[in-house]
């Protein structure tokens, strides 16, 4: 189980984890992350410890998810300003 950083924000991001959300939806809530201070490395380390037993459907997101808060991503998808 992942450290928790928001109840609600994890709650709703594992929803669109889990869910069939296209790659806007996941981006959404992660600039919800940064709209209240996270930075990009505490999304990535909690992204890190969801993926820990999680099926491949839901992997594959959470992969997804963990190259836009590492910023490995096309600049128009990205929600942080990191270093590449």
């Amino acid at each position: 189980m992942p450290e928790v950083l928001d109840a609600e924000l994890d709650e709703q991001l594992s929803c669109v984890l889990h869910g069939a959300a296209d790659l806007e939806a996941i981006r959404q809530v992660l600039e919800l992350y940064r709209g209240k201070g996270f930075s990009a490395q505490a999304v990535y380390r909690y992204l890190g410890q969801a993926r820990a037993g999680a099926v491949d459907a839901v992997e594959d997101r959470i992969l997804e998810a963990m190259d836009i808060a590492s910023g490995y991503c096309p600049a128009g998808c990205r929600v942080w300003d990191t270093p590449r």
